[in-house]
């Protein structure tokens, strides 16, 4: 399982060189997995409750939650953990009392036996024509027990006619009863009862988890899209300043050279310099429109929707080092990484089944027991009255037990299976902790360095400015030419833009260490 750190460093670009030799570290990042597709103008979004970007000037906190809001790998986790949430109500109706009911209507003849006919009257046919009702209750407890409250009542009429009949009547019979099973090995005992009830409920945390965990995942990518649309727009900027340098320069070669006091060269060396900026200026123009489509796909914001460019509020992060120690970052990390006790979750999730699966392993015994008293009557009415039932008692207890002979196939593979599930739950629960561990460790590392590269360049920015000011003198006063002069004005305008790719470096540096640390989310909701 790759960790959150090595998905999204890996997503960032390549550095590229800039002119005169500058270097600098990237922190873009491809958004092309959990973005998802752009809204157009299919008329889609008309049924698609999306939340809108807000006008003017857009912040960073305003694009964070317009990105979890929309982005539908977000949606798609959310829904998913409602749709866990369904099963606790779902396993929690196996505890539900269940109201049964039946008619049943037969009509039934068969030849008598010789003992039969004896009672029977000597009638070579018995014909019983009945009508069965039947209303009861069900329950399973939480022992396991499976409790049974039931009413019977059964009206029938035979041929072999009762003198003493009345004309027109039917036998009445009614019954009430109370069963009771009660499993002793298989099924017995809150632990196995209440099983899917737990496991449901550990599921619909874990689905919590992986949602906050991709939520995670959409605002570390659309901050870190917000950074890089911000670096490209002063990237644009560099670019014009280079150009309006170069301008000014050309316009006082051309004089020099009008004079006689330039040679031509030197005017077509500042010409090919703003030639060159300019196609930089392009290139960075283009880069700019790819990074807004980037944030863009993020909000879920086609191009043509809202305003025509996105507007940024919020500048490029300082760069500052902020207390805090390995142990304590990685302590912050198991508390509070979603990932991490999701595995935990899933790792008591699977040692509730392993217990499942042993208790279904065991033999069914079960303890069986009823009670009933019933009357019996020409009238229904009669027939179901307590005191004409309360003397005519009817009961059995006793065990029902079903062994398989031999070791139980089904079930030692079940058990096999679940220590199996578990113990590869218990590994990838160890393996996201040392992943966790290097994870933060190399976030660590790389602000530092960040850091580290933003003191140099400020140095080197320092000189670089001193350096234009020496030449800009020299040139004034005839011991230098322009195209020492427009060199030293780039190296300026490229150590500047060297520092914001630093800050933009460090801005994605602590994002990493904030998503590493399970903290991301914090100052977004």
């Amino acid at each position: 399982m790759r960790s959150r750190l090595e998905y999204l460093a890996a997503r960032g670009h390549r550095a590229r060189r800039w002119p005169a030799g500058m270097w600098a570290v990237s922190a873009a990042v491809l958004f092309a997995g959990l973005g998802g597709a752009p809204a157009t103008a299919s008329g889609i979004t008309d049924v698609i409750d999306l939340r809108p970007v807000p006008p003017g000037e857009l912040t960073l906190k305003e694009a964070v939650a317009v990105a979890l809001a929309n982005n539908r790998a977000s949606r798609s986790k959310r829904a998913e953990r409602d749709i866990a949430a369904t099963g606790i109500e779902r396993a929690a109706g196996a505890f539900q009392p269940q109201f049964n009911a039946s008619v049943l209507r037969g009509d039934s003849r068969q030849r008598n036996t010789f003992e039969e006919e004896l009672v029977r009257q000597s009638l070579g046919i018995y014909e019983r024509e009945s009508t069965d009702y039947a209303v009861g209750v069900s329950m399973l407890t939480a022992t396991g027990a499976k409790l049974e409250q039931k009413l019977t009542l059964a009206k029938f009429l035979t041929n072999n006619i009762d003198p003493r009949r009345p004309p027109g009547t039917s036998d009445n019979r009614a019954i009430l009863s109370v069963s009771v099973t009660q499993p002793l090995a298989r099924d017995a005992g809150r632990s196995v009862t209440e099983a899917r009830l737990n496991v449901a409920k550990l599921d619909t945390s874990i689905a919590e988890r992986a949602a906050a965990d991709t939520d995670t995942t959409v605002a570390a990518e659309t901050i870190l899209a917000y950074f890089e649309l911000a670096f490209g727009k002063q990237r644009v900027v560099a670019a014009q300043e280079k150009i309006r340098s170069a301008q000014r320069l050309l316009a006082e070669a051309r004089s020099l050279f009008e004079q006689g006091r330039l040679a031509q060269v030197e005017m077509l060396e500042v010409e090919n310099a703003l030639a060159r900026y300019e196609a930089s200026l392009s290139e960075a123009r283009h880069a700019e429109r790819e990074r807004e489509n980037r944030l863009r796909t993020q909000l879920m914001l086609a191009r043509g929707q809202g305003d025509p460019w996105l507007r940024l509020k919020d500048a490029l992060p300082p760069v500052s080092i902020k207390a805090g120690s390995f142990q304590e970052s990685l302590g912050t990390a198991l508390a509070r990484r979603d990932d991490f006790q999701l595995r935990k979750l899933q790792v008591e999730r699977e040692g509730i089944q392993l217990a499942y699966a042993r208790n279904q392993a065991l033999p069914r015994i079960d303890l069986v027991a009823s009670y009933g008293v019933n009357g019996l009557n020409y009238a229904m009415s009669e027939a179901s009255k307590w005191s004409a039932m309360r003397d005519f008692p009817t009961w059995s207890v006793g065990l029902q037990v079903s062994v398989p002979i031999g070791e139980s196939r089904i079930g030692k593979a079940d058990v096999t299976a679940a220590k199996l599930r578990r113990q590869d739950a218990l590994l990838g629960l160890k393996a996201l902790e040392t992943q966790i561990a290097n994870d933060v460790d190399t976030s660590f590392s790389l602000r530092s360095s960040v850091a580290e590269r933003w003191r140099l360049w400020q140095k080197v920015l320092t000189r670089e400015r001193e350096q234009l000011e020496v030449e800009r003198r020299k040139f004034a006063a005839g011991r230098s030419d322009t195209r020492e002069v427009l060199l030293r004005e780039e190296r300026v305008i490229n150590a500047q833009l060297a520092l914001a790719e630093q800050q933009m470096a460090f801005g994605r540096a602590d994002v990493l260490l904030q998503a590493a640390q399970g903290i991301l989310l914090d100052a977004y909701r």
